[in-house]
């Protein structure tokens, strides 16, 4: 066994966090989901690269999926 660590897990650790889970917290301000416009209450989802917050998973999943179409070129282009 070596000590070195595998290449899997430095790839694992070369990638950005892709979210942060916060229970039990309001954030500062009034604070509002970056999809749905809800305002939080308790709890929420934060993207630390963007800074946005979602009110659950949900939503922070939705506005991945529709954020990946305009970065792979899938989203409709404005004529």
């Amino acid at each position: 066994m070596t000590s070195r660590p595998s290449e899997e897990f430095r790839a694992a650790r070369a990638r950005p966090i892709a979210f942060v889970l916060v229970n039990e917290r309001v954030p500062r301000g009034h604070a509002t989901c970056a999809l749905c416009c809800a305002r939080i209450e308790r709890g929420y989802v934060r993207k630390p690269q963007t800074r946005l917050v979602y009110c659950d998973a949900q939503c922070f999943a939705e506005h991945e999926k529709t954020a990946a179409g305009a970065v792979t070129g899938d989203a409709r282009r404005v004529s």
